[in-house]
């Protein structure tokens, strides 16, 4: 006999917590623009991906992510409309593939999720440091003291409704927009190093493979994690049928359009027979030769202000995101039920949130006692995150399809297979060379990386032991795996 029959599965062991909101488009759209960190995409990133990716062709890189994940886009928003569940891509996956599966899945990408805060506020400091002593000439301080500003911030806005979290988000954010659309116009305007117009000839398929392909597509895809959120605050948000589809798809096209023209622009500044030799030999520092070359220092004084906000918006973002996957977990009576208490006045995961802060703490300072590089333990934690999020993603565009095909979901043959396809092509991809070069994102240590895989794998199966015991001895939290 299905132990399922003997509970109510419509109901759940006990009321089923619900968080508050008023987020509109733009609240919700910084949200999640806020955890890509543009500037620090275009700043950091694209030098980098010059250097180690796709070379001449990194802009197509962004191009052909952003289709893949437009067209991940297509089933993802559907369904964000015929289930109206508020668990992000853990709710998902459980609906499309069972409750272990989602499960693992779950736990899986509140690793991952919080691997992006901790190791963010890690690096926080480190940046801080460097605008504090090296720009302002101030007082040259361990990294672990700036760094406790910037969880300290996160974490009060983090204990507040989530509107507070936009508006902070959205100020930062407009101010990392307008420093890369000047860098941007400035380059174009100039007609790049020789000033003789802007070259497209990155975008040809001559040049698509001059560096490493594969390694371009892998740091592309990467640099578009994040767009859950417009489901994972479907509780907090006004209006999700509409505002949902609507941000997920302004999300990736800005995306896309940004970072693959600002990467042309890049290559054009520093001139396409030189980029990727002076990007190699510094990354660092050709983007910031760029930026002086034509901004001045005053544009580049600016970036690396903002890069310091853009590390906090992804330290909040992380944070907001982390907590109310603390949330979703806890309602479903995985996590300790304490961690579901909704703020009576806020509307927000509060106990969650305080949760994450103090986990984030603990791990700061553990970086702190066991002398681990700041650096080291930021690039590490980082990779988890590329690796895990890319993989949900992965899991999410196959339980996608099946849901849909289960309940009978009629559309045309392009949104069934043609679109589902092609995204779980580009995903898998990306999955099977992260997967490869793990190490590489992770640090470079091959034992390091066998063990940080080591956890990630040990989580997911354990969150599928979790479910398969709890069918036996918990039916009734079995039965709600996945906000069901």
């Amino acid at each position: 006999m299905d132990l399922l029959s003997s509970v109510d599965t419509k109901a759940p062991p006990q009321s089923q917590p619900h968080l508050k909101g008023n987020m509109g488009f733009l609240s919700l759209f910084f949200s999640v623009v806020a955890y890509n960190a543009p500037l620090v995409v275009v700043v950091g990133a694209i030098p980098i991906m010059v250097s180690s990716g796709a070379g001449l062709g990194t802009p197509v890189s962004f191009i052909i992510a952003g289709a893949i994940l437009g067209a991940f886009a297509v089933g993802f928003t559907r369904m964000s409309k015929i289930m109206p569940k508020p668990g992000g891509f853990y709710s998902m996956i459980t609906a499309g593939l069972g409750r272990e599966i989602g499960l693992g899945s779950g736990l899986v990408a509140l690793l991952g999720y919080f691997c992006a805060y901790a190791g963010s506020v890690v690096f926080g400091g480190v940046v801080m440091g460097e605008l504090v002593h090296g720009m302002l000439y101030g007082p040259n301080l361990p990294w672990y003291v700036w760094a406790s500003i910037f969880w300290a911030a996160s974490s009060i806005l983090g204990y507040f409704k989530v509107e507070l979290s936009a508006k902070v988000l959205t100020i930062f954010l407009l101010l990392e927009v307008v420093i890369v659309v000047a860098y941007d116009a400035l380059v174009f305007v100039n007609g790049g190093a020789g000033h003789e117009g802007i070259s497209v000839a990155p975008l040809s398929p001559m040049h698509w493979f001059d560096g490493s392909f594969p390694l371009g597509l892998l740091f592309a895809l990467g640099m578009f994690a994040g767009f859950e959120v417009t489901v994972l605050f479907r509780e907090e948000v006004r209006d999700p049928s509409r505002t949902i589809p609507r941000v997920t798809y302004a999300v990736i096209a800005l995306g896309t359009v940004v970072y693959g023209l600002s990467a042309l622009l890049f290559l054009n500044s520093i001139g396409l027979d030189k980029v990727v030799e002076a990007a190699t030999e510094d990354p660092t520092g050709s983007m910031t030769h760029s930026l002086q070359a034509f901004g001045g220092k005053v544009l580049a004084d600016a970036a690396t202000v903002l890069v310091n906000t853009s590390t906090f918006a992804v330290i909040l973002a992380a944070h907001n995101i982390s907590a109310r996957y603390s949330f979703n977990l806890s309602a479903d009576g995985i996590l300790p039920r304490k961690l579901s208490m909704v703020h009576p006045r806020h509307g927000s995961p509060h106990v969650s949130s305080m949760a994450i802060s103090g986990a984030g703490l603990v791990v700061s300072l553990a970086v702190i006692f066991t002398g681990i590089g700041a650096i080291d333990f930021y690039t590490a934690l980082l990779g988890i995150t590329s690796f895990v999020i890319l993989g949900v993603i992965f899991v999410t565009g196959v339980a996608v399809p099946v849901y849909l095909r289960r309940h009978g979901q009629q559309h045309s043959v392009w949104s069934r297979v043609v679109l589902p396809a092609v995204s779980l092509i580009g995903l898998g991809a990306g999955l099977i060379l992260a997967g490869i070069n793990f190490p590489l994102l992770v640090g470079g240590s091959f034992v390091l990386a066998t063990i940080l895989m080591a956890l990630i794998v040990g989580l997911f199966v354990l969150g599928i032991a979790l479910a398969v015991v709890y069918r036996r001895t918990k039916p009734a939290t079995y039965a709600h795996i996945g906000r069901q």
